[in-house]
């Protein structure tokens, strides 16, 4: 009696599982954008490397402020300048069409997308500078990062 119960309990975990590698790797194959980066370095002994990585579009327009956003949420429309994104506007509320648009959470100045930290593959040392970020743009402008260009070039190597 007990066998059918284990089975369908297995069965019920590995569908989980591939549906959450389907919905990433669908994510992943959505449209890219580049991000110029400022990068930190920092080691954290129980997480081990990883590096802080902040954008040329992580900081709020002057003439704006975090009192226009009382619910401390901005949406960040971007625009090609070159072939790095850069901030076209940024709105309260979620444009509805129109250029790619970022969900962001608003502290002072500093615009936060959470795609500020990257882990650091054991072994691989830190990237080169300048580090480039391609990410793509999930439904609801959240951002998750495709890869780091290190010089140009994919990092970590393949």
């Amino acid at each position: 009696m007990k066998r059918p119960l284990l089975y369908l309990v297995l069965t019920v975990q590995v569908i989980g599982l591939i549906a959450l590698y389907a919905y990433h790797s669908i994510q992943l194959s959505l449209p890219g954008y580049w991000l110029q980066t400022r990068p930190v370095d920092p080691r954290d002994l129980l997480r081990g490397d990883y590096v802080i990585l902040s954008y040329a579009i992580s900081e709020l327009p002057a003439e704006m402020n975090a009192a226009d956003f009382p619910k401390g949420r901005a949406y960040v429309t971007l625009r090609p300048e070159g072939k790095f994104w850069k901030i076209a506007s940024v709105t309260a509320e979620r444009p509805e069409k129109g250029p790619p648009s970022l969900l962001a959470t608003v502290h002072g100045q500093t615009l936060i997308y959470d795609i500020e930290k990257y882990f650091v593959p054991e072994g691989q040392g830190n990237p080169p500078l300048p580090i480039t970020v391609e990410i793509v743009i999930r439904e609801g402008g959240r951002a998750q990062i495709r890869q780091l260009l290190a010089d140009g070039k994919p990092w970590p190597p393949q």
